[in-house]
């Protein structure tokens, strides 16, 4: 996702002036413009500007309340972005107590770090995330947690086809994949959805347990047939697995 896509405060100076625009202050309950877009522009492979973003950070009793207009902290932002090692980087600094709160805190939107980072299909990221949440102690806060429109990580994954990313939460944690969304939707329904077959693998082959269940009383199956991607999807089915999708219309 573009740095841009955000709002975040900038003071541009007065039209015509050659005095510099003033850098937003660290008192205002916000984070810097400059420590926004460079947790932004740290690639995995740029060491430098990793080493930037860190130095730019706050000292640690304030960087709770260093949050983007759509209150993002810093693992937000870094997990949209798939910044795996700034990702380390900020653990190693901040240790398990500091990082377990800001991984389980929510934005505007109610995502946490982990929502953002499945949402964009960063599997790497999401695998870093989800053993930090663990380290720390918050694993069942970050992974259960169901963000303004009722879905879990997990669900944004399996909406938007990202295999990887959903292969990296059901192997740590199968029982996701029996949590409903707020429509009342499952992860393998979303996963069905998005023509994605691998998607769709990763939760049949770890989840034993997995609810197929879909909106207006459809299911996983349904959603299969309609596709015309029955047989493909039923063939790793456990008979059991499969008993339960047709006595669940």
């Amino acid at each position: 996702m573009d740095c841009f896509h955000h709002c975040i405060p900038v003071d541009s100076g007065r039209s015509g002036s050659s005095t510099p625009a003033p850098e937003p202050k660290d008192d205002d309950g916000m984070m810097s413009t400059k420590l926004y877009l460079a947790l932004c522009g740290a690639t995995n492979k740029d060491a430098v500007a990793i080493e930037n973003a860190m130095d730019l950070l706050p000292p640690d009793d304030q960087l709770a309340d260093r949050v983007s207009v759509e209150r993002n902290n810093v693992f937000h932002l870094a997990a949209e972005q798939g910044h795996t090692e700034l990702i380390r980087k900020l653990h190693a600094r901040l240790g398990n107590v500091l990082s377990g709160s800001l991984l389980s805190s929510p934005n505007t939107a109610k995502d946490t770090p982990l929502h953002c980072a499945a949402r964009a299909g960063h599997d790497v990221a999401v695998t870093v995330l989800v053993k930090l949440a663990r380290d720390c102690g918050e694993e069942k806060t970050v992974l259960w947690w169901k963000n303004e429109a009722g879905d879990t990580a997990l669900h944004l994954a399996a909406r938007l086809g990202h295999a990887k990313a959903v292969q990296a939460m059901v192997s740590k944690a199968p029982g996701l994949a029996s949590v409903l969304n707020g429509a009342g939707v499952s992860p393998l329904y979303l996963a069905v959805m998005s023509k994605e077959e691998r998607a769709v693998e990763a939760i049949t082959s770890s989840c034993r347990d997995a609810l197929a269940a879909g909106p207006n009383s459809q299911n996983a199956l349904h959603a299969a047939v309609f596709q015309g991607k029955g047989q493909y999807y039923f063939d790793p089915w456990t008979p059991e697995f499969a008993s339960r999708l047709f006595v669940n219309p």
